[in-house]
C-alpha cells in the first residue's frame, strides 16, 4: 500500500487566522510547539485512497466495493460492523428525526431504528453487536437503549434509562453515564444478558475504549468542558485531565490517541493533536479548517477532512511526523466565516 509517496512537511509556524474570537483565544492559550501551518488540501500531493470505509455522497466505498445507500436527510455517521455497515442519517429540519440503517456488504438494506432527535450509537470491538439510544420523552430525559446484532436484526435486550448517555458496549455489558437533575453523577454498567444494572463509579463517563482499557469522565467540578482520563480497570487512577483538550480515539495498538479542543464554538475545529496513549503529552499537531471527526487508519496514519482558505476540501491523511497528503479528490465548498468550516460530501467510518 502506497503511503505518503510525495511528502509535504507541515512546517512549524503560526496557525491560520480566523475572524472567530474563540479561535483567537484558543490559539493564545496553545503552547508554541503545537502551532503549525494550516492544511491547504489543494496544495497537498495525492496519496492512496483511505484504507477505511467511507461514504461519498450516497455510496459506501470500501476497497473495491461500491455500495449505494439511500438517504433520509444527511449522512451523519458510518460504522463498520460484522457483515456490513451501519449508517446514521439526520434530518436537520425542526422536529427532524434520526435513522439507523444496516447496509450489508452485498447491498441489502434494513432499517434498524428511528428516533425523534439524536440517535446515539456504540459498536462492540468485534462489530457483532450494536447498541443505540432512542429518545422517548419530549424533554429527552427518558431514553431506551437497545442491543442487537446488526447483521440479523436480532434484538438481545432493551432497557429504559433516565438522564443517561450511552457510552460503550462489549459482549456482556453496556456502559452509560448518568446524572439526576445534573447532580449525583454516576457511571453504570448494564449487564444486558441478565438485565442487572450496577452503579460502577461516581463520575459520569462520556467516552470509553474498552479494548484499550480507557475511560473519559465528565470532570464537572473543574469546569463545564473539563474531562478526566482514567484506566477502565482502575477508574480512580487519573492518567491525565484537561479543560482544553479531549481525546477522541485511540490508535489500534493503544499507544497514541487523537485529541482536539474540549470546546470550540464552530462547525469544525482548528487542530488535531496526536498525544500519548496514557498521557496528554502532545507529539504533533495539524491545524486548519478541520472536521470534528478524525479516525486512525492504522497505527501510523490518521484521516480527517479539511478545507483550505480557497474553499477546496478533501480527505487528508497525516503520519506521525506531521506530514500530510490528500486521500481523495477535492471539492469546492462554500466559505462562510460564520461556520468556519464546510465539510465535503464525505463521511469517514468510525471505529
Amino acid at each position: 500500500m502506497t503511503r505518503l509517496s510525495r511528502r509535504r512537511p507541515i512546517r512549524l509556524g503560526l496557525c491560520v487566522a480566523s475572524a472567530c474570537a474563540t479561535l483567537v483565544a484558543l490559539l493564545a492559550q496553545a503552547p508554541a510547539r503545537a502551532s503549525v501551518d494550516p492544511i491547504e488540501p489543494a496544495s497537498l500531493a495525492r496519496g492512496a485512497d483511505p484504507q477505511v470505509a467511507y461514504l461519498v455522497h450516497d455510496v459506501i466505498r470500501d476497497g473495491d466495493l461500491r455500495i449505494p445507500v439511500s438517504r433520509n436527510g444527511m449522512h451523519a455517521a458510518l460504522w463498520e460492523v460484522a457483515g456490513g455497515y451501519v449508517v446514521r442519517d439526520v434530518n436537520v429540519a425542526p422536529g427532524g428525526r434520526s435513522r439507523l440503517t444496516f447496509v450489508s456488504d452485498t447491498g441489502e438494506r434494513r432499517e434498524i431504528a428511528r428516533s425523534q432527535g439524536w440517535l446515539t450509537v456504540a459498536v462492540s470491538a468485534d462489530g457483532r453487536r450494536v447498541a443505540y439510544q432512542q429518545i422517548l420523552s419530549p424533554t429527552g430525559e427518558l431514553t431506551v437503549v437497545t442491543v442487537e446484532k446488526p447483521r440479523s436484526g436480532r434484538v438481545l435486550a432493551r432497557h429504559r434509562f433516565r438522564l443517561a448517555v450511552l457510552v460503550a458496549l462489549d459482549s456482556e455489558r453496556v456502559l452509560v453515564g448518568m446524572r439526576t437533575n445534573w447532580r449525583d453523577p454516576a457511571s453504570v454498567w448494564w449487564h444486558y444478558r441478565s438485565g442487572r444494572t450496577q452503579r460502577w463509579y461516581d463520575q459520569a463517563a462520556v467516552m470509553a475504549d474498552i479494548p484499550h482499557n480507557r475511560v473519559v469522565f465528565d470532570w464537572q467540578t473543574a469546569g463545564e468542558f473539563c474531562t478526566r482520563v482514567a484506566a477502565l480497570s482502575h477508574p480512580r487512577h487519573t492518567l491525565w485531565r484537561s479543560c482544553r483538550m479531549m481525546p477522541h480515539q485511540w490508535s489500534p495498538d493503544g499507544t497514541r490517541a487523537l485529541a482536539t479542543h474540549a470546546y470550540f464554538d464552530a462547525r469544525g475545529t482548528t487542530r488535531w493533536w496526536v498525544i500519548g496513549g496514557s498521557s496528554s503529552e502532545r507529539e504533533l499537531a495539524v491545524a486548519g479548517r478541520l472536521d470534528w471527526h478524525a479516525v486512525w487508519e492504522d497505527d501510523a496514519h490518521f484521516l480527517t477532512l479539511a478545507q483550505g482558505e480557497d474553499g477546496m476540501a478533501a480527505i487528508v491523511r497525516c503520519d506521525l511526523t506531521g506530514s500530510c497528503e490528500r486521500a481523495s479528490r477535492t471539492w469546492q465548498m462554500p466559505l462562510d466565516p460564520d461556520l468556519y468550516y464546510t465539510s465535503p460530501p464525505v463521511t469517514l467510518a468510525q471505529r
